[in-house]
């Protein structure tokens, strides 16, 4: 399969050479990029200058250095600091669509102007600053000058540039960021030590200075030939131009080709409107992810918090503001290099060398500050030196591809005629992200600590695999004649000539597959014309396919239970991965319905026993604070395993010969291998050990080395009074029929039923067969089914930072509301515009996309995670392992039983179906408001508590002098 490998360059080359007028005239828009990298340095330096924290934000100076018990993630962590740095961004946001009519109307250097301006008024208010609205104020100036020129700069250069050198060209632009931000790191770090404490002044105006040059300097700028062909009909003073510009009076090639784009833009009334076109398809999904890949590296974390993030592991300040400028400087050569490489190399090799290095640094970063930075205290100097050498390698990786690309590509990639807009939406995403990471990045720093480094690095794989597949290499290829490479490229030339739709999307909707192992289901959809659209994929026999697996683990759980509470967490956990990964074998080699059948059974065998045991594993390991967020981890690794299924299915489906199902199938055994050799080298749980044997040393000394202190006394004497009642019962399944365990009963057993009844199962499974049904190509649809997955992981990871901060029972509040409301529209579309035959509009199928992702987000914020954070932590040591069977049991048996029912009732119920789900989210969330106890913080050993205090329950609940034994005087 052709994946995203370099299309050879079939483009024409101009004539021209790299002139002095044109060198010169790049080089002052070019320093538009001062002014961004300038911002980016000054802020994370003056927000770790004592006088200015101590001025604006008393209470993070207080926190900083007098509060010895706040720990050293979380000392910085101030909605109101990270609004002053942020505010910049979304006034940028709203700046940058105002700037597109500037820039396609009136030119690309009236824009460069305006920016210049707004940005010098705001340096000047923000250096004059004498409250915190006149500060933000300022910041939102200078928000407004950073959209316009980020939107108006790389445009100017890509026009400008002869084609052969125009990567290295718009790299400047980089390169001018990275000399901003390295002026800016020296100024702190000169600042910071003027008496009587007013150097952020100094830092804060002195931005006005590259501003000033910008603005004034664009005075004298040429426009672009192709702005001026654009904005009017003087042909012969742009030929002029173009002429200056190349150096030779031989453009006639390259002027037509302009006039040509000028044309096709001058038809063109809605720019923004035309970039939903389904030709420019490819540009507009470039346009959103390359710049939400470039700000998700974690590159403005590092570049904004630098000095925040050395104060952490323990430099002093001016140290910190040292470090800040090393790595600045690292930054800028590097972005230097790449000027001589890109135009050479090309941009994917670039991308693909930047994000194994960054990957690897942030790997070893996050193991060092995990391993030896604990909450208060400092890191030595050799650690601390460690990690300074691995962020200047992340960042070399850094100004070697994703730092001057992510500019370069979005730049030369559009058509004239949506040029402005295009770069609008790049420079609208950048600064969006910029913004959201600017907002949260200081609590994501308080609440995952150095596990953020993994969280960077997990999205550097994901964009790595991007580029790979999706990204067709742009160098050298003139400006003008860029389309070619969408239409030579596997996946984007459908887009192009309206060719590629034949692909199915998922394994159930494989042509190969549908043909060997349920023909009456590839017949009906390939040439039955009558059977309703919703009744296509009604088959008993495929969803028994789909569905065994689910009955399998059903009686496995049972099984399970016995194995988890007498032999312990972890054989459990191997014995379910050598399972699964003896299933996926089996499926990806079936020749026959049975074998699949059988694979399935065993694949199903393994998630009984590791759903029952992992989500024990994760509530005994982890501390009570944060034990939420440890188990939402369970979530957010299904959400990995669903995506990462999505994309092998997408690509595995075009392999030649029909047989890419059976890669499908049996790489599931991957991650399977991953978990049963990995758990052979886990620790047990300290609940576990003293369930299992008498040996308490052995078990305390675990639980003084998983909580990294010696003082555990109270958590350990908790354990064992647990572990006493635990090994009194002798049939836990039946003592927890007992009336005391009444409402951990009812739990766990309505909490896995409605976390299946949302309907989620029902997208997930069959999220490319919806799509299909409203009217999707089939490649599309599973593309569809793609974006959902990745919607759900995002919101699954914002659950990590808020399940232990709000609570469980808000969660659940807020996702079953936005469930319920984006399932009332999908059914209210599906009613009224989707009829039995035929498809859907185009715009009502992107709507419907739209509120799944809304409906998915709910889910990834409430029922998916919690459905199993809430069900592992709520019953005590004597009946958890069987009390876990149950839940599991329960959640396979209506996962099983809605899977084969969901097509024949999609089948009859047609869009009535969201109604039906839609129903159940209204029970499920008044059930969570008035019975469901909130249970967040409370030790795992002393949650009978929550029981005996509520208005319901504390009827079951034996009396208070027994509770009392339990929990002391918590």
């Amino acid at each position: 399969m052709a994946v995203g490998v370099a299309i050879k360059d079939d483009g024409k080359q101009y004539n021209g050479k790299v002139t002095l007028f044109v060198l010169l005239s790049c080089m002052v828009a070019a320093s538009g990029g001062i002014i961004f990298g300038y911002d980016v340095g000054v802020s994370g330096g003056v927000t770790s200058m004592e006088p200015f924290l101590k001025n604006f934000f008393p209470g993070v100076y207080r926190k900083m250095n007098e509060d010895t018990k706040t720990s050293n993630y979380c000392k910085f962590d101030s909605q109101l600091l990270t609004t002053f740095t942020s505010s910049l961004y979304i006034a940028g946001l709203i700046a940058s669509f105002f700037a597109s009519l500037v820039t396609r109307g009136y030119g690309r250097r009236p824009s460069i102007i305006i920016g210049g301006l707004a940005y010098m008024f705001g340096a000047a208010l923000g250096g004059a600053a004498s409250n915190i609205y006149m500060l933000i104020v300022g910041r939102v100036l200078l928000g407004i000058g950073l959209g316009f020129t980020n939107q108006s700069v790389p445009l100017y250069l890509s026009e400008m540039a002869p084609s052969k050198y125009r990567g290295a060209f718009n790299v400047a632009f980089q390169i001018c960021v990275s000399i901003g931000y390295n002026a800016a790191t020296l100024i702190n770090y000169g600042t910071v030590r003027i008496k009587g404490g007013w150097g952020w002044r100094i830092s804060l105006a002195m931005a006005g200075v590259p501003a000033l040059v910008l603005a004034f300097g664009a005075l004298f700028l040429p426009e672009t030939p192709s702005s001026l062909i654009q904005i009017s009909n003087d042909h012969d003073k742009a030929k002029k131009l173009l002429q200056k510009i190349r150096g030779t009076n031989d453009v006639n090639e390259e002027f037509n080709d302009i006039i040509e784009a000028s044309y096709a833009s001058k038809a063109i009334k809605h720019p923004f409107k035309n970039l939903m076109q389904r030709k420019y398809r490819p540009q507009l999904v470039m346009s959103i992810a390359i710049p939400f890949f470039q700000q998700i590296t974690g590159i403005n974390v590092i570049s904004f918090y630098a000095p925040i993030l050395f104060l952490t592991i323990g430099s002093g300040e001016s140290a910190s503001l040292m470090s800040a400028t090393v790595t600045g400087i690292v930054g800028s050569t590097f972005t230097l290099i790449t000027v001589l490489l890109v135009d050479k190399l090309g941009r994917r090799p670039l991308f693909h060398i930047g994000g194994i290095q960054m990957l690897i640094s942030q790997m070893l970063i996050g193991g060092i500050m995990a391993a030896k930075l604990g909450d208060e205290g400092s890191m030595s100097k050799e650690y601390a030196l460690a990690v300074l050498i691995l962020i200047c390698v992340y960042i070399s990786g850094f100004g070697l591809s994703w730092g001057p690309l992510g500019w370069v590509v979005t730049s030369e990639i559009f058509p004239l005629e949506v040029r402005s807009a295009g770069q609008s939406v790049v420079v609208a995403v950048n600064l969006s992200m910029t913004f959201i990471i600017a907002q949260v990045f200081l609590a994501m720093l308080c609440h995952l600590k150095s596990g953020i480094f993994f969280f960077f690095g997990a999205w550097v794989v994901t964009m790595s695999v991007f580029v790979y597949f999706f990204l067709p290499e742009t160098k050298g290829i003139p400006i003008e004649k860029m389309d070619q490479i969408w239409g030579k490229h596997f996946f984007w030339k459908r887009f192009i000539d309206g060719t590629g739709d034949e692909e199915n999307g998922g394994v159930t909707s494989m042509e190969p597959f549908l043909k060997k192992f349920f023909p009456g289901v590839y017949t009906k959809e390939k040439e039955d014309t009558k059977t309703s659209n919703y009744c296509k994929f009604d088959s008993q026999l495929l969803t028994s396919f789909t569905s065994s697996l689910y009955i399998a683990g059903l009686i496995a759980s049972f099984f399970a239970s016995l194995v988890t509470s007498n032999f312990g967490r972890r054989p459990s956990i191997i014995i379910g991965g050598l399972s699964y990964m003896v299933g996926a074998a089996l499926g990806g080699a079936s020749y026959n319905i049975y074998m699949l059948i059988i694979g399935r059974l065993l694949l199903g065998v393994g998630l009984g026993f590791t759903n029952q045991s992992v989500p024990l594993y994760l509530s005994e390991m982890a501390p009570s604070k944060y034990r939420g967020a440890f188990n939402v981890g369970f979530q957010i690794c299904v959400s990995i395993g669903y995506n990462t299924a999505t994309l092998l299915n997408y690509n595995t489906v075009k392999i030649k010969g029909g047989y890419g199902w059976r890669i499908s199938l049996a790489m599931a055994g991957v991650p399977a291998v991953a978990l049963a050799f990995g758990a052979l080298f886990l620790p047990e749980t300290p609940n576990s050990l003293i369930q299992l044997s008498d040996d308490h040393v052995k078990a305390k000394k675990l639980l003084q080395k998983i909580r990294g202190t010696n003082d555990v006394q109270e958590e350990f004497n908790d354990i064992l009074e647990a572990s006493y009642a635990s090994k009194a019962i002798k049939h836990p399944f039946k003592n927890l029929m007992q009336r005391k365990y009444r409402p951990q009963l009812v739990m766990s057993v309505l909490i896995p039923f409605f976390q299946q009844i949302t309907g989620i199962n029902v997208i997930a499974f069959y999220a490319p067969l919806l799509f299909l049904t409203i009217g999707s190509g089939e490649s599309a649809s599973l593309m569809s089914a793609t974006v959902t997955g990745i919607v759900g992981s995002t919101f699954t990871l914002m659950a990590v930072l808020l399940v232990d901060k709000l609570g469980r029972k808000p969660l659940f509040l807020i996702g079953g509301i936005q469930m319920l409301i984006s399932q009332m529209l999908i059914g209210g579309i599906m009613a009224g515009v989707l009829g039995d035959q035929g498809g859907m509009s185009k715009g009502y199928a992107l709507a419907v996309l739209i509120l799944i992702c809304v409906y998915i987000c709910g889910f990834g914020l409430s029922w998916g995670p919690l459905g199993w954070v809430v069900t592992s932590e709520i019953f005590p040591l004597e009946v958890r392992s069987a009390g876990q069977s149950i839940v599991v049991a329960v959640s396979l048996s209506f996962t099983f039983i809605i899977a084969q029912v969901f097509l024949s009732m999609l089948c009859h119920l047609k869009a009535g179906i969201f109604f039906f789900f839609g129903a159940w989210v209204v029970i499920m969330t008044l059930f969570v408001y008035f019975l469901l106890p909130e249970t967040k913080g409370i030790p795992i050993e002393q949650m009978d508590k929550i029981w005996g205090d509520h208005f319901f329950w504390k009827r079951f609940v034996d009396s208070r002098d027994d509770i009392g034994k339990v929990v002391g005087d918590a």
